[in-house]
């Protein structure tokens, strides 16, 4: 341990409370909401200057620096507070204050839950995609740890409806979340993003581990008694539960430290949200080994969030608990059973309280509304100060060093972190420092979860179904060239260098497809002129195995600067072996021909704003034509899609497997286009049903729509094409696809 606290700044796992305990929403929290806050960072050594928003607590020999919440006798934050309101004693001895700080977000949480007004327009669909989030917007990351190591059936879908809701009214633009099991994982959908169709993914995902941990009070049997044989065949079973449950639990803790791991270099304020029955720290045998190793391992794992200035709110998923016998409960239990299974409920709870407390964080517990418990936990951490003092050179002594925090201004509640371990963060390894080798970056870039922006990527990948290949993944790159580094070479000519990979991961996280190219260009004058102009565009076919959920990134890497950039995109692969409907893929481009205003279709958002046409295609819909580079005009094609206000846009798809009337052998085909902007319904076409001729296969259909674009605003934009089908089984009945483009 020694030689882990010379390389990292470890700091308290017991922490302090200020003048009193702040009382909860939830009335069952009491004891545990008054816990502090524990999170700690560790950026490489700067000067003592004035630390940045990212700078949660420091320590080392130039400044010590901690977090304190302050909260009024209602449990709200205070925020009005100064240097002086505040005095910070650590070890018994006042240190005059040398920083001080107040952080807020910046779109205040409320403690209540949003609440639906009657004239709020409709939600989203779960489908629509979701714009990558920047490093410098993310407001809030949150890791939601789902515990099927130790949640029962009930609780599992009682914790699937819980995160359901969270995604679809709780989560804020801004805020990067992750789902995570700490059994059965997850694979690609275990990921940090701001993708609401990912997380979506990932709760249909979830399923009740048969091999859990049951954290459920049991009422025993008290009208038998056992003979002398029974007793030691039970002691036996009792034994090897218990050894079954110990595994159980040092997976989940396991499991949680890999997720604060991961969250050590992710900026922003972070938490953990554990959703769990809960799991017991002390052995029911009375064996030492046993307590002795969950506990280490809760230690480890407090010292781990700590370092990573990670706070943990637990959620006890059983909800309310009636604590009386069930139906099915066998034979009479005693008066004793009752007790017993109060106290099993309450030692079940023991490891998420310490977990939660000595972490900064608090447990919720004996309500049936969890989502007032995340409220809660996000409203906590919008708010606090940090204090900074000059330590003495003494202080940093290997040794655990007590802080506390007194306010001098009566009625308040303070919370903060117990102490610190006297140890530099100078004397760390510096985590951050620049991949340097080719190889270092490109991976660096592509294990990002915001990616790289240095050089501008655009990926657009498309389902099609190839009567040669079966499915395959057409993905589009669209490269901007104003950021690339163009190296002269022979006769006036301009060389250009490039790497770029791209890869495709299935739902269990594995490589479905990769390819890796080496790209070396030589450009005239004029064609390096019209590449600045237009940027590059570059193509690739991914031939997938199966259906279902794929992530596709692509990585670029310019090798005379090392700059990279990168993107990602998410797509789901339908099975078409299923003859279930679907589409595939929306094609956007400019229409060769601008097509007539047809009387009667006009339909406007706010004014006469958009017409709309389509039919089924005479011509299979496809993508244009590339060459592995192309100059030339990109704007309006499938690689950028941004189109003039004034314009037109041509959208098209292929439809698979639509059901036919028995008597005419046609298909019953509806379709529909909408137009989204900021998240909201920005127009509605009407609905038109496709006309057949004779003839006509269903199995696989184009259809070809063109909109006007009447003076659209300026901005960016998400074309949502709906399909349905009259004759499919209503479950069946509807396929849809989105795609972006821009007005300028």
């Amino acid at each position: 341990m020694c030689n882990v606290r010379r390389l990292l700044v470890l700091s308290c796992v017991m922490l302090g409370l200020g003048s009193g305990v702040p009382v909860s929403r939830l009335a069952q929290q009491t004891p545990q909401t008054g816990s502090a806050r524990s999170n700690t960072q560790n950026p490489p050594p700067k000067p003592a200057t004035a630390p940045t928003d990212q700078d949660v607590v420091r320590i080392n020999t130039q400044l010590v620096q901690v977090d304190v919440t302050a909260t009024d006798k209602k449990g709200r934050h205070v925020e009005d507070l100064t240097e002086a309101d505040f005095e910070l004693l650590v070890d018994g001895k006042k240190q005059p204050l040398t920083h001080f700080r107040h952080i807020t977000l910046s779109n205040p949480v409320a403690r209540e839950l949003p609440t639906k007004k009657k004239n709020a327009p409709a939600a989203a669909p779960e489908s629509m995609p979701t714009a990558q989030i920047q490093p410098a917007d993310v407001r809030r990351t949150m890791a939601f740890i789902v515990d099927d190591l130790g949640l029962s059936f009930r609780s599992t879908e009682f914790v699937r409806e819980t995160l359901r809701k969270f995604v679809a009214e709780q989560m804020q633009e801004g805020d990067l979340v992750a789902i995570i099991r700490t059994g059965n994982g997850l694979g690609l959908l275990e990921q940090f993003t701001s993708d609401k169709r990912l997380l979506y993914a990932a709760i249909e995902k979830l399923s009740w581990n048969p091999l859990s941990r049951d954290m459920n009070p049991t009422f025993a049997d008290s009208s038998q008694e056992l003979t002398e044989d029974q007793s030691e065949r039970q002691a036996v079973l009792d034994t090897f539960e218990e050894f079954r449950q110990t595994n159980f639990t040092t997976g989940t803790l396991g499991a949680i430290g890999f997720v604060v791991q991961s969250l050590r270099s992710l900026p922003g304020r972070k938490s953990v949200i554990l959703l769990s029955d809960g799991f017991k720290i002390f052995s029911e045998n009375n064996d030492d080994n046993t307590t002795e190793q969950v506990f280490k391992a809760l230690q480890n794992l407090i010292e781990m969030a700590s370092r990573s200035s990670v706070v943990v709110y637990a959620m006890d998923a059983k909800g309310l608990q009636p604590f009386m016998p069930g139906a099915d409960t066998g034979g009479r239990p005693g008066a004793s059973s009752y007790s017993d299974a109060l106290q099993s409920a309450q030692e079940s709870l023991d490891g998420p309280v310490m977990l939660a407390k000595q972490t900064g964080g608090f447990l919720v517990t004996n309500t049936n509304d969890l989502n007032i418990g995340i409220q809660e936990a996000m409203y906590d951490q919008q708010s606090y100060y940090l204090l900074g003092f000059d330590p003495e050179d003494e202080k940093f002594d290997e040794k655990f060093h007590k802080i506390s925090v007194r306010a001098l201004r009566p009625g308040l509640t303070l919370r903060t972190r117990s102490g610190f371990f006297g140890v530099n963060e100078a004397e760390q390894p510096d985590a951050s420092k620049t991949p340097q080798t080719r190889g270092q970056q490109l991976l660096a870039t592509m294990l990002s979860p915001f990616g790289k922006r240095d050089l501008p990527v655009r990926m657009t990948p498309y389902f099609f179904n190839s009567s040669k290949d079966g499915p395959l993944v057409r993905t589009l790159f669209h490269l901007d060239a104003s950021k690339l580094t163009f190296k002269d070479g022979p006769n006036g000519q301009k060389q250009l260098n490039l790497d770029l990979a791209a890869f495709a991961f299935d739902e269990s996280g594995a490589t479905a497809d990769v390819a890796a190219q080496r790209i070396n260009l030589t450009f005239t004058e004029e064609q390096y002129k019209q590449v600045l102009a237009n940027g590059l565009a570059y193509n690739r076919d991914f031939p997938l195995k199966k259906p279902g959920a794929y992530q596709f990134r692509a990585v670029l890497r310019d090798d005379a600067s090392g700059l990279t950039g990168s993107a990602s995109q998410f797509i789901r692969v339908p099975d078409l072996g299923k003859k279930q409907l679907a589409v595939s893929g929306l094609v956007l481009t400019a229409p060769k021909l601008t097509p007539p205003v047809v009387a009667g279709k006009s339909e406007a958002s706010e004014s006469d704003a958009a017409n709309e046409t389509g039919a089924v295609a005479a011509a299979p819909v496809r993508t244009e034509q590339a060459e592995k580079t192309l100059g030339g005009t990109m704007t309006a094609s499938p690689y950028v899609r941004r189109f003039p206000r004034t314009g037109w846009v041509q959208y098209g798809a292929a439809i698979y497997n639509a059901a036919t009337d028995k008597k005419t052998n046609l298909p019953q085909i509806t379709v529909q286009a909408e137009i989204y902007k900021d998240g909201k319904l920005f127009h509605q076409f009407a609905a038109r049903q496709l006309e057949f001729s004779p003839g006509a296969n269903p199995k696989r259909f184009d259809y070809v729509g063109r909109m006007r674009l009447n003076n659209f605003p300026p901005g960016e934009y998400l074309l949502h094409f709906i399909v349905t089908d009259a004759l499919a089984k209503k479950k069946q009945s509807r396929a849809e696809q989105w795609m972006d483009f821009s007005v300028q």
